[in-house]
């Protein structure tokens, strides 16, 4: 019986043994980075800038927040998509993105959230999203509300 009580180990991967790492680390800085972190704009030099009335703000502490405006929809996904994988390869240990301002996200919109939600956990990175209530419904309507698990604040838009 050649190789009878041999076991392999489950293969893992890098990003899988570091993500629990970078976890805890976020989990330390506390849950509510957004509002306790000092945002400033970030300089779209080293990556495309963002498509047309998108926003990206970056806290000292590597915090990532995608401001999105406007329709995401088939329209724009290309450019948008881009973008996306433009702020993905910041190797941020926090995103957020922010869906306030966004006046409608059709199935190609909620697919590249999907994606760029996919590829930040995959990476060590923790995903929240902020959103209206409108999106909530949305969310909730397309399956989705429980994957993002969307905060919905009072205030305005973080850049209103």
């Amino acid at each position: 019986m050649c190789g009878a009580g041999i076991v392999k180990p489950p293969h893992v991967s890098a990003p899988e043994r570091k993500a629990p790492a970078r976890r805890e680390q976020a989990r330390q800085r506390g849950r509510d980075t957004v509002r306790d972190n000092d945002l400033r704009p970030v300089i779209t030099a080293s990556w495309p800038p963002p498509p047309a009335g998108h926003g990206l703000k970056r806290g000292t502490d590597g915090l990532v927040l995608a401001e999105l405006h406007g329709e995401i929809d088939l329209a724009t996904a290309h450019q948008l998509r881009s973008w996306l994988d433009s702020l993905v390869a910041l190797a941020a240990p926090a995103y957020v993105v922010d869906l306030r301002p966004v006046s409608f996200v059709d199935s190609t919109g909620l697919n590249l959230l999907l994606r760029l939600r996919r590829r930040v956990l995959e990476g060590g990175g923790t995903f929240s999203v902020l959103c209206a209530p409108d999106t909530r419904r949305l969310l909730w309507a397309h399956g989705t509300l429980d994957v993002f698990d969307p905060a919905t604040p009072c205030e305005e838009p973080a850049g209103g």
